[in-house]
């Protein structure tokens, strides 16, 4: 036992950086308890205590909004559900009939033998065009068939997710489930039915469609020329620059994918064939009767994260990222998105995300004291996961399907102290988002990127119009306020409209990105997303990035890392020094617990996971940047970065050991096609920007 202590110790001690001049009060590293710290919640389900070690602690969480004991049901490893049979499905309405077709319960069946005789012929249609010839080039048999879809969804709206199950088994396209996982009533196929109702699935909608979700079966259309014409009620100041430095600082917490899974089972399946291991269910098709890699208690590459993980990041956030008078304080700190566990849409419901908000934030709520914390909504931070509808899709049930969870998380908000009552009311209503100024004069706009996310089918209904839920012309609307009153702003949200470009479309992100370019350096100060699980980076220039200089850069987007090791990452938070004049970064400083320990501590009970120092961003990639010390990290000094990356590549395979936070698992970056491609990235702030990146998003990920 005493070896293994040793080894981890020294383990711990060879992965800590160095820590720079205003970390050196700090401790270098933070080895949690051997046991989860039984003061992060008031009760627990009996046989799941904290004082035991067989299994993950199962909290009994109370939620304070509702009132609603959450079962042990919900979370236990053994009954994870495969229908969620308690809440709604929504269907678009029947243009045949009189039925009502939503809200509807799970076990309603509205099937005739009329209807289910045009589902039939539906399906037969499909089969035709897919094999027949009439239609020959396959962007067009896509469209058609989509095109039979609409009719069967405008008719019979019902019978489309059955025929869904069947097209899908007889084509083979399950992905991340079965077929009946994907697109059954209680998953996706009441959502997949209404888009073929609403959406022109034979015109640049339908495109979309086949682009993106049926085999590349079309080619993405290019983004719709913006006509900007009138959009903002000023034009940009001619002395639109940031203010100068005041020489002070605050230290700011950053935080994101947490993907806190409460049926993580202690001793499952870690190397499963499945999307998501550490699962009572799972196995690895090798060896479906012999466990390959036993789940630690810590985490694993394949998996979430688990309570006990969760309950060691919870103590070190204060112990390694604090600052002010007790070192253990933050003026405040940010969440940008993804709360809940990468389960299918099957195994989810309404009670499973409003337990996992409830959860987390009363985590986080433990690691920041009495700080604010602001908030964005994630693509996982919903039901069915990355959905979210425009609040003028009609019937007006329709908008309102999401709006439970706008409501609930809100008031989550606005109950623990972040945001005032004008703020949670705002939010409610509006996906989510909210303008909310600090006590520093700071204005921070959170906004729900799901609306240019690839994988919320909504944003295939009227794709030409870059802003359907009209969330861009409430933020340039609040943009504007703020540079009439000379306030700073920071931008959060979840999804990166840039980077490589994989996880977002085209109009809103260009939209997006003229919206900055008009209200930056002067008004913006940052910029911040996570969902990518990486530690990435992307910088704004002046004239859409048609030329990326030193001189032309104006606002950069800070990639989070992730709370979670999946997939074959390292857990991470960080923290930032920010100016409190002007709000801009001066430095970032990042965390890490090395996963591939964590089997090493399980049978034993002398200590937990530890979390490390890992690096300064001033400190990785200044060294040859003449800069002063008290001038922030800008989008100048990024691009100075990208600068020194081209003189000496191997800088990127720096910059991609730590965008993977220092993973056993991460792959290198030295070939000419990669170091090209992440310079090319770091550059992109939008869709259509890294689409001109020279190979694609080949290598944009280390997962």
């Amino acid at each position: 036992m005493l070896a293994l202590l040793l080894s981890l110790a020294g383990l711990a001690a060879a992965q800590s950086a160095a820590l720079p001049p205003y970390l050196q009060t700090a401790s270098p590293a933070y080895t949690g308890a051997p046991t989860f710290p039984s003061a992060l919640f008031a009760q627990y389900w009996p046989g799941f205590e904290p004082s035991q070690t067989t299994a993950q602690v199962q909290p009994k969480i109370t939620d304070p909004i509702s009132g609603v004991v959450y079962p042990l049901e919900l979370t236990d490893p053994s009954t994870i559900p495969d229908n969620d049979l308690t809440d709604p499905y929504v269907l678009p309405p029947s243009l045949l009939t009189d039925i009502i077709t939503g809200p509807l319960s799970a076990n309603t069946s509205l099937s005739t033998s009329g209807s289910a005789s045009l589902a039939a012929l539906a399906i037969q249609s499909v089969i035709e065009i897919i094999n027949g010839t009439a239609v020959n080039e396959t962007c067009g048999k896509c469209l058609a068939a989509l095109g039979v879809g609409k009719v069967l969804a405008n008719s019979a709206p019902w019978e489309v997710p059955g025929a869904l199950i069947e097209l899908c088994n007889l084509y083979g396209y399950d992905s991340y489930g079965t077929c009946a996982e994907n697109f059954g009533i209680t998953s996706d196929g009441d959502i997949a039915t209404q888009i073929l109702a609403l959406a022109d699935v034979t015109g640049q909608d339908g495109e979309y469609l086949c682009s993106l979700f049926i085999n590349y079966s079309c080619d993405l259309p290019a983004a719709n020329p913006l006509n900007m014409t009138g959009y903002f009620s000023s034009a940009k100041p001619a002395n639109a620059v940031a203010p100068p430095p005041s020489g002070e600082r605050i230290r700011v917490l950053h935080l994101s994918d947490f993907h806190l899974d409460p049926r993580y089972a202690t001793h499952s399946e870690a190397a499963c064939s499945q999307y998501l291991c550490c699962r009572s269910s799972g196995y690895a098709t090798k060896s479906p009767n012999t466990t390959v890699l036993p789940a630690p208690r810590y985490g694993a590459y394949s998996c979430d994260t688990p309570y006990d993980l969760a309950g060691v990041a919870i103590g070190a956030i204060p112990e390694l990222a604090g600052a002010g008078p007790s070192g253990k304080e933050f003026d405040f700190a940010i969440f940008t998105g993804d709360l809940v566990s990468h389960d299918n849409d099957n195994q989810l419901g309404r009670a499973y995300v409003e337990y996992e908000e409830t959860s987390v934030f009363s985590m986080i709520k433990h690691a920041i004291g009495g700080s604010p914390l602001f908030a964005a909504l994630g693509n996982h931070d919903s039901w069915p996961q990355a959905y979210n509808s425009p609040v003028d899709l009609q019937p007006s049930y329709l908008a309102d399907q999401f709006s439970w969870n706008y409501e609930h998380i809100s008031s989550l908000w606005a109950l623990n102290g972040w945001i005032d009552e004008t703020a949670k009311e705002y939010a409610s209503v509006h996906y989510g988002g909210y303008a909310y100024t600090t006590w520093r004069g700071l204005k921070v706009i959170s906004f729900n990127t799901d609306f240019w996310y690839t994988d919320n089918w909504y944003n295939y209904i009227n794709t030409s119009n870059p802003d359907v839920s009209g969330q861009f012309r409430w933020m340039a609307d609040e943009l504007q306020k703020s540079e009439d009153a000379g306030e700073r702003v920071w931008i959060i949200g979840h999804v990166p409209p840039g980077w490589d470009g994989y996880a977002s479309i085209p109009n809103p992100t260009n939209l997006f990105y003229q919206i900055v370019e008009r209200y930056s350096p002067h008004v913006i100060a940052e910029i911040f997303f996570g969902h990518n699980h990486e530690d990435e980076f992307s910088v704004f220039y002046a004239n859409n990035g048609t030329n990326a200089s030193a001189d032309t850069a104006l606002a950069t987007s800070w990639i989070s890392p992730s709370l979670t090791p999946l997939t074959n990452l390292n857990s991470g938070f960080r923290a930032y020094d920010v100016d409190p004049i002007t709000f801009n970064v001066l430095d970032s400083y990042t965390w890490i617990s090395n996963i591939s320990a964590a089997s090493a501590l399980d049978n034993q009970t002398a200590q937990g996971a530890a979390y490390t120092f890992e690096y300064s961003a001033r400190e990785a990639y200044g060294a040859n940047i003449s800069w002063p010390a008290s001038a922030p990290l800008n989008a100048t000094w990024w691009h100075h970065v990208t600068e020194q990356w081209e003189i000496n590549p191997s800088l990127v395979e720096k910059f991609t050991i730590y965008q993977g936070k220092n993973s056993v698992k991460t792959t290198n970056c030295t070939s000419t096609a990669c170091v090209t491609s992440k310079i090319c990235y770091a550059r992109s702030g939008s869709f259509p920007i890294s689409g001109l990146c020279p190979y694609g998003s080949d290598y944009g990920s280390v997962q």
